[in-house]
C-alpha cells in the first residue's frame, strides 16, 4: 500500500468502495483483521509532537557533541527542514514552544554555520507568519533581538535575507525600514 511517496490512500478509497456498494450490511471485522488494520494504519501515520520534540532535543546537543557523533551540517539542516513542515500548521507552530523547542530553534539563529543560522530564521518566518500568539512567544524569548543582530552584521546574505523575512512576518505593516549604504537602519513603530 504504501509506494515510494508514502501511502495510497486513492487506492485503500477505490478498494473500500469496490468492496461495499451500501446495499449490504456491513460485516463485523474480527479480531485478527481488526488487529491487522490498527497496525497497519499506525505503521503509516506519525505523531508529529513526539517528531518535534525529538528534533527539539537534537537542536538542544551543543555542535560539538552532534559533530563528534557524526552528525553533519546537512543534516541538520535536513531537520530544520522538516521541522518547518510541521510547524506550517499554526497549531503544532504554537506546541513548538509548548514542547521546549522555540529557545533552541532560536538558539540555531546564532549557529558558527551560515546554513543553519538561514534555515532557522526560514523556520521563524513559519511559525511567526499571522499567528500572533507564536509572535508573542519569539518577542519574550529575544527572537526579535537576533534576527535584527542577523540583519544588521551577519556576513552572509542568504542569512541576513532570512532574518529580514523572518523579521517581516512578525510585524507586517509595523515597520519601516530605512536603508543605507550597509543596511544598519530599522525603525520599528
Amino acid at each position: 500500500m504504501a509506494g515510494s511517496n508514502g501511502p495510497n490512500w486513492d487506492g485503500l478509497l477505490k478498494w473500500s468502495l469496490s468492496h461495499s456498494d451500501g446495499t449490504e450490511s456491513t460485516r463485523q471485522l474480527s479480531d485478527e483483521d481488526r488487529r491487522w488494520f490498527m497496525e497497519a494504519m499506525q505503521a503509516q501515520t506519525m505523531d508529529v509532537v513526539k517528531r518535534m520534540k525529538e528534533i527539539s532535543i537534537v537542536m538542544q546537543t551543543p555542535q560539538e557533541v552532534l559533530e563528534a557523533q557524526g552528525v553533519t551540517v546537512e543534516e541538520m539542516e535536513g531537520l530544520l527542514e522538516e521541522l518547518q513542515e510541521h510547524v506550517e500548521s499554526i497549531d503544532m507552530a504554537n506546541d513548538l514552544h509548548t514542547i521546549g523547542g522555540l529557545v533552541p530553534l532560536l538558539g540555531y539563529l546564532k549557529n558558527p554555520h551560515a546554513s543553519l543560522r538561514a534555515r532557522a530564521a526560514e523556520v521563524v518566518s513559519t511559525i511567526v507568519q499571522n499567528n500572533p500568539k507564536s509572535q508573542q512567544l519569539v518577542m519574550e524569548a529575544n527572537g526579535l533581538e537576533l534576527l535584527l543582530s542577523n540583519f544588521i552584521s551577519d556576513s552572509d546574505i542568504t542569512v541576513r535575507t532570512k532574518a529580514l523575512g523572518a523579521i517581516s512576518c512578525k510585524f507586517n505593516a509595523d515597520i519601516f525600514m530605512i536603508f543605507s549604504d550597509d543596511l544598519k537602519y530599522l525603525i520599528i513603530i
